[in-house]
């Protein structure tokens, strides 16, 4: 048929379609055969399973044994081939921990270890998979050798996993993400966790919990990280000799993000330009952002403005005048940031016209305010004037892609610099969320 959309490449009908909702796929292809053929990788390009938690802990598992029908199911049927072939992510929940480690009755037990089986067996059979998360799941040997046959695994995500597979095996994995752990009272087995994916080959590292931080070291300390271009991280301050010395493993490091509540200490003058020397985003707290930032060419910034309580461990925002105490100290060294985000600050006129006045090249400028802490004495108004003159530089593409979305929009912009020209109304404070931002 001469149908007109027949003609673009099935790549760029793919790109379209992946910003299209599932529901919508659905929808789409019952137009045509065209579009039934075409919206099939992107509808099953994420595949997601989860076991459900049992009602009773002593009572018949229904829902589990149906899951484990449905599992069956799908491996045994011909007709999912096609979905074997086209899955390229795959999100699995096994049982929760605390569901886990009550379970009592043997016909529990034994459905969610026929299941664990089954879900074992049916990793095989995705020969495209790429990225893997797994929620609530243990590893043993039999798991590990099972992702050690995924030959195009490239990311690993880990949320309260348990590993206890002794099986040498090492995933030549790009991307390792650790959410969240078990707490394990034995750090060997952390270590040993750790072990399963050879750090030679990994581009983007989250370890979010401080005890795979230490784990981290005791495993990777000593291997060059010749690809680490991405890093989140949380550290304590026992953890910061070992975490700088990681650093100089890392010599192709981009981004750093700091977890907020990280208390990583560094004395004066021990952490040289030569350390990380290709950074260009930082993500952390401010206090330690003069150390990242100096002498370094980092363009995008995102300071949060947050002091650790010593005793309870929770995260305060920090005086107005310590925020501007700190800044003093790190913007006159971030001449090249263009992206600048100030997390948990008071909306403050002397700290708006600090960061101006430094950093004249912004291109945006985002404010998370909060009313936690004194010093307040900027009106919303002024924060508008002031944000917008902080972004001074625009490229003529830009400046034409504003205009063009304010006139369709309906927003009256001046069209020399692309700033709105209509003074918002203030904000009631009475009616203002903890939590809200600016944005130039």
């Amino acid at each position: 048929m001469p149908v007109a959309y027949l003609s673009p490449p099935l790549e760029t009908w793919w790109e379209c379609l992946s910003y299209v909702s599932k529901r919508d796929l659905q929808q789409l292809r019952l137009v045509c055969r065209f579009f039934a053929r075409i919206c099939f990788n992107p509808l099953f390009e994420t595949l997601s399973w989860s076991v459900p938690n049992p009602d009773f802990q002593w009572g018949p598992p229904v829902e589990l044994e149906d899951a484990l029908r449905v599992l069956r199911s799908f491996i045994t049927d011909d007709s999912a081939s096609d979905v074997h072939r086209t899955v390229r992510r795959l999100n699995f929940r096994g049982i929760e921990r605390g569901y886990r480690t009550c379970l009592r009755s043997p016909r529990i037990s034994a459905t969610y270890s026929s299941y664990l089986a089954l879900f074992r067996q049916a990793l095989g059979m995705f020969t495209a998979l790429c990225a893997l998360n797994l929620n609530a799941v243990t590893i043993d040997g039999r798991m590990a050798m099972c992702l050690q046959n995924l030959s195009f695994l490239c990311t690993l995500e880990l949320s309260d996993c348990e590993i206890t597979s002794t099986v040498p095996v090492q995933l030549p994995l790009r991307n390792f993400m650790v959410v969240s752990a078990w707490d394990y009272q034995d750090a060997k087995v952390t270590r040993d966790a750790l072990c399963l994916v050879a750090p030679e080959h990994l581009e983007w590292a989250v370890i979010a919990d401080d005890r795979w931080t230490s784990a981290l070291f005791a495993a990777w300390g000593t291997v060059l990280m010749s690809f680490l271009t991405r890093l989140t991280i949380r550290v304590r301050r026992d953890q910061s000799v070992r975490f700088l010395g990681f650093l100089r493993q890392c010599p192709r490091l981009d981004s750093l993000f700091l977890a907020p509540d990280s208390t990583l200490d560094y004395p004066e003058g021990t952490f040289s330009p030569t350390t990380i020397p290709n950074l260009r985003v930082y993500e952390g707290p401010l206090h330690l952002a003069h150390a990242f930032i100096t002498d370094r060419n980092v363009t995008s910034a995102r300071l949060d403005a947050v002091c650790v309580d010593d005793r309870s461990g929770s995260l305060t925002p920090m005086e107005t005048k310590s925020v501007v105490a700190a800044l003093e100290m790190t913007l006159p060294a971030a001449s090249q940031v263009r992206t600048l985000r100030l997390c948990e600050v008071c909306p403050d006129l002397a700290l708006l016209r600090l960061v101006t006045s430094y950093v004249r090249e912004l291109r945006t400028l985002e404010l998370r305010l909060t009313s936690d802490a004194g010093g307040t004495n900027l009106q919303p108004e002024e924060a508008s004037e002031l944000a917008s003159q902080s972004a001074t530089s625009i490229s003529a593409s830009d400046l034409e892609g504003v205009l063009r979305v304010a006139e369709h929009a309906g927003i009256a912009v001046d069209r020399l610099t692309g700033f709105p020209t209509e003074k918002y109304p203030p904000v009631e404070v009475s009616t203002c969320p903890p939590y809200s931002s600016l944005t130039s």
